[in-house]
């Protein structure tokens, strides 16, 4: 059939055929996933694993590059919140857009992925104290090592050696090698510090060891991390004065990778004593202490340990060998009431070698002892087996002015001890009993000390005095004699007291002689060796 219309035409004819759907304009690719408007695939292989893949890999990388980048805790402490608060934004990131991603899509694995990432919620709940408590030790560690930075590396007054002087902290061995790059005419490195960054104490080995010309010096203190920088030079000077400290290193802040570095750096420290030379024994003892607590060795066994090379004795750097010649004259010169005791070896050994050769000799036997029983009483004995053997000898070398006062010392000092102390202590020292001192142990030692060394001062060894030994004989004779009946010695409690009283009747009368007769006598008398 024909169609009819009246003959008028719409301008606009709907259109019978369904218009396809809108298609959605992406925003930038992050609020796309944000949003969800990725597909759920690419949302969860792309943006959660593959991203989470890479910021474990960003973490590794971080990790590695802070283990040479020496930062301070505090720098450290930045870096580390960063990251934490980066990588917690980048977790609601994923988690959020996976979540819309799966809400949005027809996907049967929508399911699934909302239950992954339910368990990945919860672990980042869990794990966000941890990664508090671990930011509060770090911070803690930074405020205690801000305690190590009040240090100061400059040259000293004569140009001569850098001295750096203070707690090791951030940025100490980089002043110390600076300082030296700027005074490269300088070759000596004088170190005075407690520890402090047991990092930095390791780059200052390294440089040490890597320029083996420089001195490196001790004169006051160098204590945990410093002896591991101390180490590192190939001449190593400790002082008479100074103090090494040793002890177990440990780490400012209770984390596993804290830990695990400083027992890096342990083992690393133990290798290069035992490179040194240092005995097991002495290891030990060296990371025994912990905390505050310090392993303090002598001088010989830091030599015996090749941790020092030379000490300095004034303006002296005895090695090895001279130390143990010299240590016990410098003992006793170290202390001031055996001052003048020291000065009196010390003629001793200008005068007569031999003496003072047996009497070092005598002290190294006592010093090595296996059994370690060696007592003062022992070191007594030697030095007074010397000085008596060098009194004997005097007598035929010095002038009768010295052995003249030397006898009026010696009636002086036990007319002291029986007056302070008691005539029964007077007799016990002169036979060379066991009497208490009290108070007076130094003033004792030291007036023997003066009266030895005046004995010996000005005193050639090559003069001759003619001496009438017959004459000195007799006349000794008749002093005892009146001595003994003025002051008799009988056996009972007051033995040592009577025996004191006598002696110093004896000096008095042999000062009371007639000169030459009392010269002689009294060169006799001490010509004796007790």
């Amino acid at each position: 059939m024909p169609p009819t219309w009246d003959s008028t035409l719409p301008l606009d004819l709907p259109d019978q055929r369904p218009s396809p759907p809108a298609r959605k304009q992406h925003s930038n690719y992050l609020l796309a996933h944000w949003r969800g408007e990725l597909s759920l695939a690419q949302s969860y292989w792309c943006n959660g694993v593959l991203v989470g893949f890479g910021m474990r890999m960003l973490q590794a990388g971080l990790l590695a590059w802070l283990g040479q980048a020496h930062l301070s805790l505090t720098r450290l402490l930045v870096v580390t919140a960063c990251y934490a608060v980066i990588r917690l934004v980048v977790s609601i990131w994923q988690v959020i857009g996976i979540l819309r991603a799966a809400a949005l899509s027809d996907s049967r694995w929508a399911i699934v992925v909302n239950v992954l990432m339910v368990f990945a919620v919860l672990a980042t709940l869990g794990s966000l104290p941890v990664e508090w408590a671990a930011l509060q030790k770090l911070a803690s560690g930074a405020s205690a090592q801000r305690r190590f930075d009040p240090y100061t590396v400059a040259p000293d007054a004569d140009g001569r050696a850098i001295v750096a002087k203070g707690p090791i902290g951030i940025g100490y061995a980089d002043a110390v090698i600076e300082a030296f790059t700027t005074h490269a005419s300088i070759r000596r490195l004088v170190l005075d510090s407690v520890g402090g960054d047991v990092d930095n104490g390791m780059q200052l080995h390294d440089f040490l060891a890597a320029h083996r010309d420089i001195e490196v010096e001790v004169d006051h203190v160098c204590a945990s991390a410093c002896t591991l920088a101390f180490i590192g030079g190939a001449t190593r000077i400790g002082s008479i004065h100074s103090t090494f400290g040793f002890h177990q290193m440990r780490s400012l802040i209770d984390t596993r990778y804290s830990h695990d570095y400083v027992d890096r750096v342990q083992e690393k420290y133990v290798s290069l004593l035992e490179q040194l030379g240092a005995s097991q024994d002495f290891i030990h003892l060296a990371l025994a202490k912990q905390g505050d607590d310090v392993y303090v060795p002598n001088a010989d066994e830091m030599f015996a340990n090749h941790i020092i090379t030379g000490l300095r004795i004034d303006d002296r750097v005895l090695s090895a060998g001279q130390w143990r010649q010299e240590q016990f004259l410098y003992a006793l010169h170290a202390q001031p009431y055996a001052r003048r005791m020291g000065d009196a070896m010390a003629l001793v050994r200008q005068q007569w070698p031999p003496i003072y050769q047996a009497w070092v000799e005598r002290d190294l036997r006592l010093l090595d002892a296996p059994d370690g029983t060696a007592s003062h009483l022992s070191y007594g004995v030697s030095l007074w087996t010397a000085l008596h053997e060098a009194r004997r000898a005097a007598m035929r070398t010095v002038t009768t002015d010295h052995v003249r006062a030397f006898a009026v010392a010696r009636r002086d000092l036990l007319q002291m001890i029986s007056t302070r102390l008691s005539p029964d202590a007077c007799g016990r020292y002169l036979d060379g009993q066991a009497f208490d001192p009290g108070k007076l142990s130094d003033p004792i030692f030291t007036a023997n000390g003066d009266s030895y060394a005046n004995l010996l001062t000005d005193n050639d060894p090559q003069r001759r005095i003619t001496v009438d030994w017959s004459l000195g004989a007799q006349g000794l004779a008749r002093a005892r004699s009146a001595a003994a009946r003025s002051a008799p010695v009988q056996p009972g409690p007051d033995f040592h007291a009577q025996s004191c009283r006598q002696q110093i009747t004896l000096i008095e009368t042999l000062l009371g002689l007639p000169p030459l007769d009392s010269d002689m006598a009294l060169r006799s008398l001490f010509s004796q060796l007790r």
